[in-house]
């Protein structure tokens, strides 16, 4: 397994926030300012628009630097900059497997911390916030080797957002199934189902996923093909038989009318059932090409009566609780 050091952590009222030092890839510069601490005070080290090279990265990993800093005041740009930059750097063979490893983990917590803080109930939020972050630990050492790391940097390449859903789809998966008292080798591995579960979607043509009307048949057709596909794109993965039921299940449906298989009932395993719901809520409460993200309560409404039958009810019971701030954990 590869030794991952936690995130640095993120203070929202400091004026400063930290970023790991293998974060600025050497071939892309970032369009935010770079500063190094020294004691209380921050000193300005790179310009916006300007690369901090290998040999200058490598001078500051000589005097134990690990972590620069940037205004909290250009995070979004910072975000903007790994959204761009980040799957092809983990394709890319000049990047040591434990740099790669290192940055996947970094970005999950980062989009789990937030998901965390704006979208979950604060006591949940603080109670949980370590226990989710062990879990991204754990998930991404099972996918940091060369063949999963480029698996996610061909995902992240071809459709960042479709990664970043995953993550939240991870984040529900997770909260739900942890409070089923499922053992944690399963969690994990429902976890890793649950992250690459849009994986197929690397064969989908970006206009496709990134069409803001309705779908033409053929298009939708293309689609419905994803949770195969995906199954087939991790095959060198080696993902046990839950993380794979995860992915090609996450669209069958209780009553059956669901693809690819059309599974109805205790045919669908409960952890492609949580994923299923999960992937359902984070798409509703997101903004999305073709719609808007309307609220938690607006989405539960929407999945209970106008999408009757398509989840486990006793499993959207719990998830509404769990939502709602019960200590189910």
């Amino acid at each position: 397994m590869t030794a991952l050091p936690p995130p640095p952590p993120l203070d929202l009222e400091s004026e400063f926030q930290p970023i790991p030092l293998t974060h600025l890839f050497a071939h892309a510069a970032g369009d935010f300012e770079i500063y190094l601490r020294h004691g209380d005070t921050h000193t300005l080290f790179a310009h916006s628009g300007e690369a901090v090279t290998r040999d200058r990265r490598r001078l500051l990993a000589e005097y134990g630097v690990s972590l620069v800093y940037i205004h909290r005041e250009e995070r979004e740009r910072y975000r903007g900059y790994m959204r761009r930059h980040l799957g092809g750097a983990l394709l890319s063979p000049d990047m040591a497997t434990e740099h790669k490893a290192a940055v996947f983990y970094h970005n999950c917590c980062d989009i789990v911390r937030d998901l965390l803080r704006t979208r979950l109930p604060q006591g949940v939020s603080d109670r949980h916030g370590r226990l989710f972050g062990a879990y991204v630990r754990d998930c991404v050492n099972f996918l940091a080797t060369e063949a999963g790391l480029a698996r996610i940097g061909m995902l992240m390449s071809h459709d960042y957002d479709v990664y970043s859903h995953g993550v939240h789809v991870f984040v529900y998966t997770l909260f739900l199934l942890k409070s089923l008292g499922l053992p944690k080798p399963a969690l994990i591995q429902a976890g890793v189902g649950a992250l690459l579960h849009d994986s197929g979607k690397e064969a989908v043509d970006a206009s496709i996923l990134r069409k803001p009307g309705r779908l033409m048949p053929e298009e939708f057709l293309a689609i419905r093909e994803h949770p195969v596909l995906g199954v087939r794109y991790c095959r060198p993965l080696s993902l046990s038989r839950l993380a794979r039921e995860c992915i090609l299940m996450h669209h069958e449906k209780m009553d059956g009318r669901g693809y690819p298989g059309g599974r109805s009932g205790e045919a669908v395993p409960l952890h492609a059932r949580a994923v299923s719901l999960a992937d359902v809520y984070d798409a509703l409460t997101s903004r999305r090409v073709y719609a808007d993200a309307v609220r938690p309560f607006e989405a539960l409404s929407i999945m209970r009566h106008e999408m009757a039958g398509s989840f486990d009810l006793e499993l959207y019971k719990r998830f509404v609780m769990l939502l709602s701030g019960a200590a189910l954990l």
